[in-house]
């Protein structure tokens, strides 16, 4: 029997278009920008280390163990440390501990360079070790990072010293990370491996306004832990190798925004497929498949893309930040056709379409899942003028919706058909 997917089959893939966000360069038909006046972004690259964008606006490719993600596509966000890489100059400051140093012989650091900051403990008798940094807080959720890397210390904690909103501890050894309970109780966790030993360890949690000061405290395995960092008689010459730190609101951690003599804000990713561009392509029936990796950070739910004629007949494909459940939705917020359990982490391969009727039907597929979830939503009687990636938008400017936000995270690809796919089709492609 000669079916659809014989047909495919043989003709191979018939979208009418194919973005193919893995080649390192900007396919002709997406219009990038980033507001940044200076080269400021960074990214990961095919070798593990942090990169810096060439130019101000240029656009991020990111790699994690050396696999091409795509498109990284991040809201706006500021580091609000001043010399986030200069550990012994003001205004951090020591507290029973030596004065950060360059290491000394050179040890290569995230980026691949040789700017590593080495921390040693000093001081005798049971006191508490660390450098420190005083910063201006308001009440929200503040994410702490920073790169760490074992010497003869293999442990470190990061903490509120000065008014016990609370601290995490993280072992470089173990690979573990370890809220502590203050005022408040930190979340999300995490230490991410990355070349050379080196990791980005992260927490969140919520501040008290006020200048609070931010302590890094390293110590070794035998050690004894005090609830926001340690306590010992340090040997003056044993610590721990640290790289980039980043204090910014967000639920987890940006890529990393260097600093010199002031806060500074990495501007949003906007990537559009613009005006004629899209409305040359676009067509009902229809369909959509994206891969994409889930949003890493950030309230609330996480868009993928979306496609619209007008600000109240919207389709917009999001990902939950919390539950991992994702679907389409419309301009209101309101589900057309959900589907839970979306990988938290690692890649997500979602499709859906929609048919002439006005309302639509609107199906949706994801990972190769074999039941196809469907509803209905009046997508507009003229069709559609632009299509957004990784943000949410009611307008055709990236994260202008009124609801939701940025990925976050990467694109790997986006295809289109000017066709309605079958079921059968839709869980094939993502599989």
């Amino acid at each position: 029997m000669y079916t659809s997917m014989f047909r495919k089959a043989m003709l191979g893939d018939t979208a009418t278009l194919a973005l193919d966000f893995t080649t390192g360069t900007m396919p002709t038909a997406v219009t990038f920008t980033r507001a940044d006046s200076t080269p400021r972004a960074t990214y990961i690259d095919a070798s593990g280390y942090v990169k810096t964008v060439a130019s101000a606006g240029a656009a991020r490719f990111d790699y994690t163990g050396g696999v091409a993600k795509g498109l990284l596509v991040e809201a706006a966000s500021t580091n609000e440390l001043q010399r986030s890489n200069e550990l012994n100059t003001t205004p951090w400051y020591t507290a029973n501990h030596n004065t950060p140093s360059i290491a000394s012989p050179s040890v290569t650091d995230p980026a691949n360079g040789t700017n590593t900051w080495y921390c040693v403990p000093s001081g005798s008798g049971a006191v508490f070790h660390g450098f420190r940094y005083n910063v201006t807080f308001t009440a929200v959720a503040y994410t702490f990072s920073i790169w760490a890397k074992a010497g003869q210390h293999d442990k470190f904690a990061i903490s509120d010293l000065s008014s016990g909103q609370g601290a995490c501890r993280f072992d470089l050894t173990a690979k573990t990370a370890t809220v502590i309970t203050g005022v408040v109780t930190p979340t999300n966790p995490q230490i991410i491996e990355y070349s050379n030993g080196w990791f980005r360890c992260s927490f969140t949690m919520v501040m008290a306004a006020g200048v609070r000061g931010i302590t890094f405290t390293s110590y070794s395995t035998g050690t004894t832990v005090t609830a926001y960092g340690a306590s010992f008689t340090a040997t003056g010459t044993d610590g721990m190798y640290f790289y980039g730190a980043q204090v910014e609101i967000a639920s987890s951690a940006s890529s990393y925004i260097p600093t010199t003599t002031a806060a500074l804000t990495r501007l949003a990713d906007d990537a559009v497929i613009r005006s004629t561009a899209w409305t040359g392509l676009y067509s009902k029936p229809g369909t959509i498949v994206v891969e994409y990796y889930r949003g890493e950070y950030g309230a609330g739910d996480r868009s993928v893309l979306g496609i619209d004629t007008a600000a109240t007949k919207h389709i917009h494909l999001k990902h939950a930040n919390a539950s991992a459940a994702s679907g389409i939705y419309d301009s209101a917020g309101s589900g057309v056709a959900n589907k839970i359990a979306g990988n938290v982490t690692g890649l997500n391969k979602a499709a859906f379409n929609w048919s002439s009727a006005n309302p639509s039907t609107i199906k949706y597929a994801l990972n190769g899942n074999a039941t196809v979830v469907s509803g209905s939503s009046d997508i507009g009687a003229t069709l559609g003028t632009w299509m957004t990636i990784g943000s949410a938008s009611t307008t055709g400017v990236s994260g202008s919706g009124t609801w939701e936000g940025y990925l976050n995270n990467s694109i790997k690809s986006v295809k289109y058909y000017s066709e309605l796919l079958s079921d059968a089709d839709m869980i094939a492609k993502t599989t």
